[in-house]
């Protein structure tokens, strides 16, 4: 598969009017439907903001988000965390209601809680953690006994929705048998199998042999911030938690310096409008993260400023 961060040259218009400072809304929104989760995985990025603050959106709140990303013109959703989605006992009204008003909606899940969800096929895309190759693995990773019940719910799903993946992070505890998880995934016939290492610290994790790379498997290595190129994609992707905050991007969930403020209390569109002007967030401070990839593929694309993409109507 081609690399994901290839997708970043489709919006180069956007990016260009973002760098003169124009306002630009969003071309997809993460959504948080809960800070609630079944799973306590021990490389977590967000451990201790989900377990101070365990929330889930209130529906009145999404209501007013959902139509507003209409009126933007947003054109995508993703359900994602934060917590577990599907912890939130409004999730299936969630769905139905983006579904209605034409959105394409993702979901992003551990998948403990799968069989609940009512609509799969509204889903253009379904990525389960499941980050182990085995049920000891699991428990140790995801501090839950629900391997053999995880496996057992994304093949139910698949048999409604065929667009499932399977997401792997890499840490100390599950560094080994990558192979036997590739082959899990083939097994299920999932669409994908993506690897990535987690980050302790503000180190990449990288003690792990990948298995031989097949039609399947998504590798997205996560690039560390040496040459503080301006982030090319956190203006493209809306982040809203289950308590109403809106953040700068998807790493600062829970962080003061990454908040912008609350659809509580603005409107989505003035929050995003804010950001042009946050002076809180330096690149230098920004922990290991894929981002950084689309901004390397920005930087490798364009030559003395100027942008193939101008071109494109002509071959």
């Amino acid at each position: 598969m081609a690399g994901m961060e290839q997708k970043i040259y489709y919006y180069l218009d956007q990016i260009k009017k973002i760098q003169q400072g124009e306002f630009v809304p969003p071309v997809t929104v993460e959504i948080d439907p809960s800070n609630a989760c079944p799973a306590d995985c021990s490389f977590c990025m967000f451990q201790d903001y989900i377990k101070s603050a365990r929330v889930h959106l209130k529906w009145d709140l999404y209501l007013k988000l959902i139509y507003e990303l209409k009126h933007l013109e947003i054109k995508s959703i993703t359900f994602t965390g934060g917590g577990e989605p599907l912890a939130n006992p409004k999730f299936n009204e969630m769905v139905q209601v983006a579904h209605d008003l034409g959105f394409e909606i993702g979901l992003v899940t551990n998948g403990i809680l799968l069989e609940m969800l009512k609509k799969p096929e509204y889903f253009k895309f379904i990525r389960v953690s499941l980050d182990a190759s085995d049920a000891e693995m699991y428990t140790k990773v995801k501090g839950v006994a629900a391997f053999d019940k995880v496996i057992e719910n994304i093949q139910n799903i698949l048999k409604k929705n065929p667009t499932v993946g399977i997401s792997y992070v890499v840490g100390p505890d599950n560094n080994y048998n990558l192979d036997v998880a590739q082959q899990i995934a083939d097994d299920l016939k999932v669409v994908y199998i993506q690897f990535k290492p987690c980050h302790i610290g503000n180190e990449i994790f990288t003690d792990y042999k990948l298995p031989e790379k097949y039609e399947t498997t998504i590798i997205t290595p996560r690039y560390k911030i040496r040459d503080l190129l301006p982030c090319a994609i956190a203006h493209l992707v809306g982040i809203v938690t289950a308590d109403g905050g809106v953040y700068y991007c998807c790493h600062g969930r829970g962080k003061l310096n990454y908040r912008i403020g609350s659809i509580g209390h603005e409107t989505f569109e003035s929050l995003w409008r804010q950001r042009l002007e946050y002076k809180n967030i330096a690149i230098r401070q920004c922990p290991p993260c894929r981002y950084a990839n689309y901004a390397r593929a920005v930087k490798e694309l364009l030559k003395e400023g100027d942008y193939f993409f101008e071109h494109r109507n002509f071959i």
